[in-house]
């Protein structure tokens, strides 16, 4: 499956799920996950800040390799160094999934998953 590919079936199934109504925040209430932080603050972390926001889901800050400035207030890091504990980071970028999550999980204590898993492997809120 192509890249490309891979982005739209999950944007698809993203979108299929918020019509009905079945929110993401519910993902991360479930899970005890009030704060997070997103990596990858491109189009599908953007698109994660959007649909968490007005929610009890806390996003802390953002981790970006790029530098770059805050997104709707939310401070983006570069994960460079370590990084404050939250409940969960959220992996945007599927495609490395398994290098991004090492290379986090040598700067923080925090468990990372990818957004990716939450929404067609995880997303059991029946």
């Amino acid at each position: 499956m192509t890249r490309d590919k891979k982005y739209v079936d999950m944007m698809n199934q993203w979108f299929i799920l918020k019509q009905e109504g079945k929110g993401i925040e519910k993902y991360f209430q479930k899970n005890g996950y009030y704060s997070i932080a997103i990596y990858g603050m491109s189009i599908y972390g953007r698109h994660l800040v959007r649909e968490l926001q007005g929610t009890d889901i806390n996003i802390v800050y953002g981790i970006d390799q790029k530098r770059m400035n805050p997104y709707k207030n939310i401070k983006v890091l570069q994960p460079f160094h370590e990084l404050p504990d939250i409940d969960v980071i959220v992996n945007t970028v599927i495609f490395e999934h398994t290098n991004i999550k090492k290379s986090l999980l040598e700067i923080t204590n925090s468990p990372v998953i990818c957004l990716e898993d939450i929404i067609f492997e995880r997303y059991d809120l029946e």
